[in-house]
This record gives structure tokens, sequence and C-alpha cells, in this order.
């Protein structure tokens, strides 16, 4: 399936699905409550079919690799069209794990945004019990023996992937990828989303939960937090530049 083509299924899928709206709607709410307020403009890479502007206005520019109906501009996430130091925010929502060479995107943050700038991601987490689910029933490609930093020629197109990537790189990796990326570092890294999301159906399958129970469920998983390192299937990961 081509990226325009994924896009439509999504956007259907959206207006369709409560349940999956309120989840991203929550993710979109973190993202936004995380961002840098250092001077510069803020970018969301793979912006899809631009619902962050339903929860950051005119704050954040949406772009995609390819032009679709959704976003403002063309941009390649591995040749940032900015100047070094312009950038107060880089936002993406399950964009990193589709990143052929995801050191090349680090070098253009790194380049391109400002003393206190931050990338701002929310990205599938590989626990114990979520990434064997991911296996079976997700379509994306989840390789948790890849190298963590090097380009992936098995992702060909926008919408191929490795889902282990951000695990792989922000968690089981921290210490080597803080040491590639030390104007970099990791400032927050949290691992939830345990019950509704997979429950959900997420876009494309069936959801097994009605949407009603989505409020008791969640309730669920706050406390259940503890236990997020082995049943997460999500991740905010919040990098700040330091000069």
């Amino acid at each position: 399936m081509d990226l325009h083509a994924a896009l439509e299924e999504q956007a259907q899928g959206w207006e369709d699905r409560p349940l999956v709206r309120r989840l991203y709607g929550e993710w979109y709410e973190l993202i936004v409550s995380r961002l840098s307020t250092a001077p510069g403009s803020s970018v969301e890479i793979g912006s899809g079919i631009g619902k962050l502007r339903e929860f950051a206005g005119g704050r954040v520019e949406l772009t995609d690799v390819e032009p679709t109906p959704w976003v403002d501009r063309v941009v390649d996430a591995m040749a940032l069209p900015y100047a070094d130091g312009s950038l107060a925010n880089i936002v993406m929502l399950d964009v990193f794990h589709h990143l052929p060479d995801p050191a090349r995107f680090l070098d253009e943050a790194a380049r391109t945004l400002v003393p206190g700038g931050r990338v701002v991601m929310v990205e599938p987490y590989c626990s114990p019990i979520s990434a064997p689910l991911f296996r079976r029933f997700h379509h994306e490609r989840t390789d948790l023996h890849a190298d963590p930093f090097a380009p992936d020629d098995a992702i060909g197109s926008p919408m191929e992937s490795n889902q282990a990537r951000p695990t792989l790189v922000f968690f089981r990796h921290r210490e080597e990828y803080e040491a590639h990326w030390p104007t970099l570092p990791v400032r927050e890294r949290v691992r939830f989303s345990f019950l509704v999301y997979p429950l959900s159906g997420g876009f494309t399958r069936p959801s097994i939960i009605p949407a009603r129970l989505a409020s008791p469920l969640l309730a669920v998983e706050r406390a259940l937090a503890p236990l997020a390192p082995l049943l997460a299937f999500r991740c905010l990961v919040v990098l700040e530049h330091e000069s």
C-alpha cells in the first residue's frame, strides 16, 4: 500500500473509531505538553492525516515525506531543510521507527535544534508482552536483533518499518546513543499503554472492547504503571539539545 492510500484508510479509521480517536488524542496532548518553549520554529515529521493541528493549533508546521492533502510542506527527515540552530521542536508520532537511517535523522536533529530545543516522539515499545504480539498481529516488522544505529535496507518505502527501533536506540542502547549524540541526551522516557491500545484494534483491526470501557481500563493501566517495562506497548521519548 502506498502512503496516500494508507493515509486515506487512516483518515476513515479516525472518523469511524472513537476509541482510537481518544487514544491518539491523548498521545497528541502528551506530546504538546512536552514541547520546548525555547525560541524557534516547531515542525512535525511524518504528520500523516494532520491531527496534531487540532491539539497544537498553528504552533507546529506539519510535514511529510510526500505531498499529501494534510500537510504544509514536504520534508525528508534525514535532510531537514532548516538552518542550523533554528528549531525549537521536532515532533514525531509513529515515525522514528519508519526511518531508513535513524543516525542521519539524529545528526540533523542535533544540527537544527536550538539549545533547549527538543525532539518529542511517541513510538511503539517492545516489552516482553508487546513484542510477540506485535510480531503476531501487526503488519510491520519487529526485529529486536537489528543494529540500532545502522541504515535499514529493509525499509524501502514510507510504510515499511522496524517497530523495535525506538526500544533499541533509547532503552536497550541508551548509553551508546548518548555517546554518539552527547549534545542530544534523553531527557525523559515513559513506557505506557498496556490494555486499551492493543484491545482497540488500532486503525485497521476490529476493536475487542467498546469505547465505553476505555475509562475504567485506563484507570487499571494507571494502577499497573510499575509494571510498564513488562507490559508497555508504547513509549514517550524526549531528547533535549544541550549547547
